[in-house]
């Protein structure tokens, strides 16, 4: 029997050691990239689950941390019904310490302490991080069962070119008046999806899980007097921001050409190593009936409403089968491939879902 790691439940106290690893661990592939979470680590973690729950390894002969992981709940839709699930994720192990035997006394603790019962967690993991992929699917060591539920595409999306707006709808910001119907409409339609995230408008300003998130800040289409979606944009930049460390293979060597030809057609340039992106998170996109033109609207009015803010570029992530995809024909993206698992100890959880269009929120990821 593997012994597990003696990991700790994160404190408040852990915060500048917690910032400092993720600040070294740069994500790697094509581009790699850092998620800096300063100020304050909790802010961002409180984000991406309602009750969150951060473990680290401390370091024995030095300060510091080997290694860190999230493992909180969220209330999501499963089968259409909400239910509070897992998400695994902020898995950073310290340069240096990223053994095979570490690894698996880490899952070790994660079936010991957190994952029991046969209670499975969310996760995602990037298409082109294939050693992870090769590893983690494994069953090796004691590993989880990694079972494979759908491939995710994250984009970036260009803020200065789109298509032409839908004459039949209208687009405006919310306000406090819409809060009951837009409550309504997304009680209606976003149990439509697996693992959708609910949301409670009402609660926006005043809980952690949207901070920053305002109301004035949702996008909504309207046909005639019938409200038909809604789109938030996000911004996280006080506790969650991106830095570009550098690129691999041949977009080194790339990027200046791609730059160049993309600076004639409006798409998205590749920023330089060192440059700080800021990211406008489109998040809970409900539209009736799923319709690709009604999210297409939506997302031209967020990019009329932050127009000449300073964002470098908005992000939305969606289930590869999902048919909003086709509502970005005709905006400049840029798409990350990223792969969703739900991960278990026990039965393949696969077994007891309806066969839906999953959601996942690129804001909370």
């Amino acid at each position: 029997m593997i012994a597990p790691l003696p990991l700790k439940r994160a404190e408040p106290a852990d915060n500048p050691d917690l910032c400092e690893v993720f600040a070294d661990t740069p994500m790697e592939g094509a581009i790699w990239l850092n998620q800096d979470r300063r100020p304050d680590f909790f802010h961002g973690t409180a984000v991406q689950s309602e009750r969150p729950e951060v473990f680290v390894l401390r370091k024995e002969e030095e300060p510091g941390l080997d290694a860190v992981f999230a493992v909180g709940r969220r209330q999501v839709f499963v089968n259409g019904q909400p239910q509070a699930i897992r998400y695994l994720s902020d898995l950073r192990i310290v340069s240096g310490h990223r053994g095979g035997s570490k690894l698996a006394r880490g899952f070790q603790f994660l079936r010991n302490e957190v994952l029991k019962n046969g209670e499975f967690a969310q996760t995602l993991v990037l298409s082109e991080n294939e050693k992870a992929l090769d590893l983690l699917t494994s069953r090796r060591c004691g590993l989880p069962g990694y079972f494979p539920c759908g491939e995710y595409d994250y984009f970036l999306i260009g803020l200065r070119h789109s298509p032409c707006p839908s004459p039949q709808l209208q687009v405006r910001r919310a306000t406090p008046q819409d809060v009951p119907l837009m409550q309504e409409f997304f009680n209606r339609e976003a149990p439509r999806k697996q693992f959708f995230p609910v949301y409670r408008f009402a609660e926006l300003g005043r809980s952690a899980y949207y901070r920053d998130a305002k109301l004035e800040n949702f996008f909504l289409a309207w046909a005639g007097d019938e409200l038909v979606g809604l789109l938030g944009a996000w911004d996280q930049g006080d506790y969650k921001k991106i830095l570009v460390r550098g690129y691999g293979g041949g977009l080194r060597w790339l990027r200046p050409w791609l730059n160049a030809f993309n600076r004639l057609r409006g798409g998205i340039e590749l920023p330089a190593p060192g440059a700080w992106q800021r990211t406008l998170y489109l998040h809970c996109a409900v539209c009736r009936n799923n319709d690709p033109d009604i999210l297409a609207s939506l997302i031209r009015g967020a990019q009329f409403g932050f127009a000449g803010q300073g964002y470098h570029h908005a992000a939305l992530g969606l289930d590869r089968r999902d048919p909003l995809r086709d509502a970005l024909a005709g905006f400049p993206t840029m798409n990350f491939a990223g792969r969703h698992f739900l991960v278990s100890f026990g039965d393949d959880p696969r077994s007891t879902l309806d066969n839906q269009v999953f959601y996942f929120e690129a804001a909370r990821i």
